[in-house]
């Protein structure tokens, strides 16, 4: 046998006899966070500050990845707001088993584009990139299962069914768990569907991670987190008087009359035994000293544990940054939601869930029917039609989304709705001010007579409806094409996030009479306020989604002004209210064009 071809099998040898070795090492007595610490490098793809892995800056998750390495804990549950770390905690545990304890994982996302996009963009790079890996990560891996010496990672989508019954499995990492639909397809929970999958590994291997950001308290995680045997919050010592706390949103401390500038500078945090002013610099010291304290107790070990932070805790978040992001969400409902959600770590319990008479007849000024405040800067007005009536609603607009019903009723034809929309309405002294600047026509009735209207009235009368489905703006057009208008421009039609401005009006209706508050005029009556009232927020499925919704109260009266207040809200959406000053007045009408008359694009930002 040649030399050379001896020389060759015999370094192939080698490399088999090596590999083999690899398979063989018995694992590490190091924990994940260990393991992180040791091995894991974070490339300039995945973050800003590219370098090793360190517990050290995001010291809370240390014993949430260290669950893993005890035997008695089943479920891990971590209630988590945004920019805490909480995805690399889950990549680190994956890391971990491939590396020092191989089995089979799986990894359960919302939907197949965030799997594809998370197997990529993130878990794929860091198995490439890591030289712990090199050997035992297999390359020509499928996106959606990635093998590796003693196991793989496979892929689940929370919609499918199919995707989450097919393996059995020791390890299941479940990540935003309140995204997930209800039901998988047309079984039953996808958390249940999973869990399903480690029945057959005994106590000790059978590990289940739950993470997700709250929506509701209705949700899985939050759901999970008030079950689980024991809760635990992160405490934190004052730099001063070394008292151990947690840190809560109450003790941020802010000028809320300053600018967002002034204020991302000037927040600071205040000690709840001393009442000292700790502000950014201290953090990074004061969590590297943190721990994490249960807030119960269980007999014996306890199988499911729970965690819960908020973003104050992100040592990319500061003080001042949070309570920014508060005064530019704290007006507009959905933004607040977000900020609830997703900043403070807490699900969104509605203050709007019910509407109340005396409450909504409270908002009543001394302003009369028919005239228009001084604060006024533009009036819109919505029509609902029914059968019999059109019910209408004139509402007029001013600074920091302020509003007053100027007038309603209802009418029996077209014509005298004409006579109303075209009413230039006094102001207290009797001067004619101004004018309906554009209404909306709901055309849930007689569609085709309400698009005729329209048509005769373009961008003057605007026809809209109601979205039968959850959107994630305030509206959105499309274009009506008729038969019988082929060559003319096609009627544009705007479909309304209803329950999205039904939860901003509710939410004005906290504010004290004012600016930013919703308002009726003196002479509103009760029969009015009975129909603002005649709905109530109540949870519906939704596309395999548990959805907050507007329903009408089964003891609930009319609801016709409920709808035209809606309406009217969105048409004043799309005229730009939004965008008036206090101090100068900011003149939004109807702009001409080459084609007639048309509304200004809206200028939605939810």
């Amino acid at each position: 046998m040649p030399d050379s071809l001896l020389k060759n099998q015999l370094d192939a040898l080698e490399n088999v006899i090596k590999k083999s070795l690899k398979i063989f090492v018995p694992p590490e007595r190091i924990k994940v966070s260990e393991w992180a610490d040791r091995y894991r490098y974070m490339s300039s793809e995945e973050t800003s500050r590219p370098g090793p892995w360190r517990t050290s800056i995001v010291p809370y998750l240390g014993k949430i990845m260290d669950c893993f390495n005890v035997d008695s804990i089943e479920k891990v549950i971590f209630l988590k707001p945004t920019q805490v770390g909480g995805t690399e905690a889950g990549i680190n545990i994956v890391g971990y088993i491939i590396d020092q304890q191989p089995c089979r994982i799986l990894y359960v996302l919302p939907d197949e584009d965030v799997m594809k996009d998370f197997s990529n963009e993130r878990l794929q790079k860091v198995l490439r990139t890591n030289e712990c890996f090199n050997g035992k990560y297999y390359e020509d891996s499928k996106d959606l299962l990635l093998r590796y010496n003693g196991g793989f990672c496979k892929f689940g989508n929370a919609a499918s069914a199919a995707k989450l019954a097919s393996w059995s499995v020791p390890v299941i990492i479940l990540d935003e768990i309140d995204k997930y639909p209800r039901q998988a397809g047309k079984e039953s929970s996808p958390l249940k569907l999973a869990e399903e999958r480690t029945k057959n590994w005994p106590p000790g291997k059978r590990k289940l991670f739950f993470f997700s950001t709250p929506t509701y308290k209705t949700g899985n995680i939050w759901q999970l987190y008030e079950s689980a045997d024991v809760r635990h919050e992160f405490q934190v010592p004052c730099p001063f008087c070394g008292y151990y706390q947690p840190l809560e949103w109450n003790n941020v401390k802010f000028d809320s009359s300053q600018d967002i500038t002034e204020i991302q500078y000037n927040t600071y945090y205040e000690c709840r035994s001393c009442g000292g002013h700790i502000t950014d610099q201290y953090k990074p010291d004061m969590l590297e000293k943190g721990r994490w304290v249960p807030l119960n107790e269980v007999k014996g070990k306890p199988k499911d544990v729970a965690f819960k932070l908020n973003s104050l805790y992100s040592p990319w978040v500061t003080f001042g940054q949070m309570a920014a992001e508060f005064m530019k969400s704290k007006d507009d409902p959905l933004k607040l939601m977000n900020f609830v959600n997703s900043w403070l770590g807490e699900p969104w319990e509605s203050k709007s869930a019910v509407l109340d008479v005396d409450v909504v007849l409270q908002h009543r000024t001394d302003c009369p029917m028919g005239i228009v405040p001084d604060w006024a800067q533009m009036l819109t007005g919505g029509v609902d039609v029914q059968q019999g009536y059109l019910y209408w609603q004139i509402d007029a607009w001013g600074a920091g989304v302020t509003s007053q019903r100027i007038a309603y009723g209802r009418c029996l034809t077209w014509e005298d709705l004409d006579e109303i929309m075209d009413t230039v309405f006094p102001d207290a002294s009797g001067k004619p001010t101004l004018q309906v600047g554009a209404y909306a026509v709901d055309t849930g009735y007689r569609t085709e007579e309400v698009y005729d209207y329209c048509e005769s009235r373009k961008n003057i009368a605007i026809p809209v409806k109601g979205s039968a489905f959850p959107m994630a703006g305030r509206a959105k057009p499309s274009n009506i094409e008729r038969k019988d208008k082929i060559n003319k421009q096609p009627l544009q039609l705007w479909t309304i996030n209803t329950d999205a401005y039904k939860n901003e009006i509710a939410h004005r209706l906290k504010i004290p009479i004012g600016r930013g508050s919703w308002m009726l005029n003196a002479d509103c009556d009760k029969e009015y306020a009975e129909q603002i009232t005649s709905e109530h927020k109540v949870m519906e499925n939704k596309g395999g989604r548990q959805v907050e919704t507007w329903q009408k109260k089964t003891s609930a009266k009319q609801n016709h002004w409920w709808d035209c207040s809606v309406y009217s809200f969105a048409v004043a959406d799309l005229m730009h209210m939004r965008l008036l000053q206090d101090d100068n007045f900011v003149d939004m009408p109807l702009t001409e064009s080459d084609s007639g008359n048309e509304i200004p694009k809206p200028n939605f930002s939810i």
